[in-house]
């Protein structure tokens, strides 16, 4: 899906969908490749304000549960749902499977939020998770995080 390249929409929600086997990014923000993250605050213009992608620290699997964590630095003081993806090993920067979505908000006002969030359903070890985030105030969606391989 890309979003831009040559012109500045934004708001435009990319929410529970299945992007798998492109040639390029599953989400490209300018048709450019991947958009780096610019830190807290996010104050940046452009195909849905180049909203920033989250970062996923560590992605485990237990007897019973997958634990998911992260961080996302965005704008201030925002709400975004972060949905997460699992996808088979080898997959690149795409979402094949919708795992879930956790609401999280900036209370502290520095433009950074930690999650954690556990997949109703147990995620193999092996495969691979991606998440995106969306700003529940603007609709702007960000491109895939790097994938992380579940341990």
């Amino acid at each position: 899906v890309e979003v831009g390249d040559g012109f500045e929409p934004v708001g435009i929600s990319i929410l529970g969908n299945s992007i798998f086997s492109n040639d390029g990014l599953g989400i490209d923000l300018d048709g450019d490749g991947i958009t780096p993250n610019d830190g807290p605050g996010d104050a940046d213009t452009g195909p849905n304000n180049l909203q920033n992608f989250p970062v996923i620290s560590s992605a485990n699997t237990g007897r019973r549960a997958t634990t998911i964590k992260g961080t996302l630095e965005s704008t201030l003081n925002a709400t975004f749902i972060i949905q997460f993806f699992k996808n088979p090993i080898g997959a690149k920067d795409e979402g094949r499977t919708f795992a879930g979505e956790k609401v999280v908000s900036d209370t502290d006002g520095d433009g950074v939020v930690s999650f954690t969030f556990k997949p109703a359903k147990k995620v193999q070890a092996g495969m691979f998770v991606t998440a995106t985030a969306t700003d529940q105030a603007t609709g702007d969606t960000s491109e895939f995080s790097a994938p992380k391989k579940v341990r």
